[in-house]
């Protein structure tokens, strides 16, 4: 009887290990300063305190230094937008944990899917959903 119970134990350690999923390994993307800003639009306007904790790690990480912003030169556009020298500052390696990855990219697939992804869009969608990086459009 024990022998029956150490193999049932045996069997349920093994099956729960083995449906354990692997360790998260951050995703770690260049992203120039268009995308940049385009990522900071992305996340929630809303959650809880522990997603605002992550979501503020991350805005610190996607923001713009004093310097930064006085390269880009950033301007008001003529149809409400925002336009710069984006070519001004060079890309920056940015990590997204697991949260902050799956916002992205369930905003984009969410504008993907309702049809409102703009090209300015296209890049962060090719290195987030796609997962790959371009040479250029």
């Amino acid at each position: 009887m024990k022998t029956l119970r150490l193999l049932t134990v045996i069997m349920m350690v093994s099956l729960f290990v083995g449906s354990v999923s692997a360790e998260y390994i951050p995703f770690v993307v260049k992203l120039n300063s268009l995308e940049r800003l385009l990522s900071l639009s992305l996340l929630p306007s809303e959650g809880s305190y522990a997603t605002w904790k992550v979501i503020n790690d991350l805005r610190n990480e996607l923001a713009f230094t004093s310097e930064e912003l006085t390269k880009l030169d950033l301007q008001p556009a003529a149809n409400g937008g925002v336009q710069g020298n984006w070519d001004a500052v060079p890309e920056k390696e940015i990590t997204f944990g697991e949260t902050t990855e799956k916002m992205i990219v369930d905003a984009l697939t969410e504008l993907d899917s309702n049809e409102k992804l703009t090209p300015e869009h296209l890049s962060l969608y090719q290195k987030f959903v796609i997962r790959e990086e371009l040479d250029e459009f």
